[in-house]
């Protein structure tokens, strides 16, 4: 009996070695496929948290680590606590796709209690690009004031740049600027990363010889676009190979190239010859890019300057034939809005002293956020300045977005028509400012047909030499009818000139340059990383009211409930073990 007991024990030793051996290899297996072998799954409804195909290509790519210095530490109200920790989970997920090439710290820049100090941190910081909020914190024991720094400065082989987390929007409320801000996380760590690891940079051509705006009244944007972008400004003269290259030693083995990616035509004011139109003509259809930024009617406030009175005349461009082409007609009139930024009247003198006061100037609209396309999406108010309506027209083959568009209390003047500074002293009738959401800005996207098509001799069109080509291959443009929306102010004596966009009355900064930056990197960027920027999530915001009426409640049933589960699962306990060892 006690044989039988011991080969018992035995057979029972050598079966649970047996299942612990059998449970360690499966235990290693798992790790093995684990390790080549890689998902994250997420459960939101919106998908916050899923990264985009572009933005995983983006960081499976990289050669070396992308440090993110966060400065989003400290003690701050509950909005940009919900920011930062937005923010660390989406570079979590950078990080998981990137091999560890992601890395990032989070840092207080207020952790210094000497002020002297934590003002050198944040001259430091303003110096790099970062921009502060000074917040009015509202708490029980009464009203502080925050500076917080809601951006990051993004190293990468001894380079750093600076990256803005915070968006701004006029009108919007605190929770839904919040909002904007972490739906566009993705595309601005995204953005940061490409710009920062780029090593090859994309050609633009600024045209010129048509009156267009000179390097002054464009400085603000093509230093910015310096940083991301080759910059040239060209003059076309009839010249076939501008903005081509032609290789090859005979006819029959001709090859034409773009040299540039994008043409900028910012607000021309002198006819184009059919040679410099077919120049641009056939840089679309070998797939090149056009941002137009075009003005039909001669309106500028210098006019009025020296008179109240002025006349808005139609200007002769010679380009609404191969506009209407494309796909977009930029009418000979002008929008008034009610939604419109002020300009400063002299009201008076005060001794030697002239009074003005700001006053709403229906000719130069705001545009508020109202398309969800990521050129954009996020964006503060755009200004514009005379600005003239556009209507969609032609193939309905081309894709076409509008991205800029009206108030809905509109009206338009037809040219030739007269403007008086006189009109800021009634109040705008809302019966006469009757139309509503008129475009001013459109994206067509698509193979666009040659203005030239059956237009052309024979000789040229079959000339193997001109490689004349009458479909494009699929490309995108964007036009916007309003030349100043890309033009910064500059003070002629000095040449000094001014950020795109500033207001110098108001000491507002619209978000023209933003606008502009959007439409040249989507326009550009095939990798569809932009398109990142249409994430959207739905705001689940607490009733405050609510909350601060039931805050007792829910404090003490935080602060019993755990007691209370406690003891019932002790007393659970008590009872069981009672039971069982109780002798009957």
């Amino acid at each position: 009996m006690a044989k039988k007991t011991s080969n018992k024990t035995a057979n029972n030793k050598v079966t649970d070695l047996t299942s612990l051996l059998i449970w360690f290899a499966i235990i290693l297996l798992i790790n093995y496929i684990g390790s080549s072998l890689f998902s994250r799954f997420d459960l939101t409804s919106e998908k916050r948290y899923s990264l985009s195909a572009p933005s995983k290509k983006l960081v499976k790519e990289l050669d070396d680590v992308v440090f993110f210095k966060v400065y989003l530490e400290g003690s701050f109200p509950a909005g940009f606590k919900r920011l930062r920790d937005e923010t660390k989970e989406m570079l979590d997920e950078f990080r998981a796709y990137s091999d560890g090439k992601i890395e990032y710290e989070f840092i207080n820049p207020s952790e210094n209690p000497n002020q002297k100090e934590r003002d050198k941190v944040y001259k430091i910081l303003y110096e790099l690009g970062l921009r502060p909020t000074d917040l009015e914190v509202r708490e029980e024991s009464g009203i502080s004031n925050k500076m917080i720094w809601p951006g990051a400065l993004v190293g990468f082989k001894g380079e750093e740049i600076s990256m803005q987390l915070l968006k701004s929007s006029t009108g919007a409320s605190p929770e839904v600027m919040l909002n904007q801000s972490i739906e566009a996380l993705e595309y601005e760590i995204a953005a940061a990363i490409k710009k920062i690891t780029s090593t090859s940079k994309a050609k633009i051509a600024f045209l010129q010889g048509h009156g267009e705006l000179d390097k002054f009244h464009t400085a603000d944007i093509t230093k910015t676009l310096e940083d991301y972008y080759i910059i040239d400004y060209v003059e076309l003269n009839g010249n076939i190979d501008a903005l081509t290259a032609r290789f090859g030693d005979d006819s029959t083995s001709v090859y034409i190239q773009n040299k540039y990616d994008l043409l900028v035509i910012a607000k021309p004011e002198l006819a184009y010859s059919e040679k410099d139109k077919y120049i641009i003509d056939q840089h679309i259809m070998y797939g090149g890019k056009v941002l137009w930024l075009i003005d039909q009617v001669n309106a500028e406030m210098d006019s009025l300057k020296s008179a109240n009175v002025t006349m808005a005349i139609s200007k002769t461009l010679n380009l609404e034939d191969q506009l209407f082409n494309y796909g977009v007609r930029i009418n000979k009139d002008l929008v008034q809005d009610i939604r419109s930024a002020p300009i400063p009247i002299v009201t008076g003198a005060m001794g030697n002293q002239i009074k003005t006061d700001l006053f709403p100037w229906n000719f130069y609209p705001l545009f508020l956020q109202q398309s969800k396309h990521p050129i954009t999406k996020g964006l503060d108010a755009i200004r514009g300045q005379f600005v003239n309506s556009i209507d969609l027209v032609g193939n309905t083959e081309i894709k076409r977005t509008v991205l800029l568009e009206t108030s809905p209390y509109t009206k338009v003047l037809r040219a030739p028509t007269r403007i008086s500074l006189d009109m800021v002293k009634f109040e705008p009738q809302k019966d006469q400012y009757n139309q509503r959401n008129i475009p001013v800005a459109a994206l067509l996207e698509g193979e666009f047909e040659s203005v030239y098509k059956n237009r052309i001799t024979s000789q040229i069109a079959t000339n193997p030499l001109m490689k004349f080509k009458e479909r494009s291959m699929p490309t995108k443009m964007i036009v916007v009818a309003d030349g100043d929306m890309i033009n910064n102010y500059v003070k002629e004596s000095t040449k000094e000139y001014y950020a795109l966009g500033y207001d110098r009355f108001t000491k507002k900064l619209y978000a023209n340059k933003d606008f502009i930056l959007n439409c040249i990197n989507y326009l550009i960027d095939d990798s569809g990383l932009m398109l990142t920027n249409s994430k959207s999530l739905t705001i689940r915001l607490l009733d405050k009211e609510k909350v601060k009426s039931d805050k007792v409640l829910w404090q003490t049933i935080n602060i019993a409930s755990p007691i209370a589960l406690i003891l019932l699962l002790g007393g659970i306990v008590f009872y069981v073990r009672k039971r069982k060892y109780t002798k009957h």
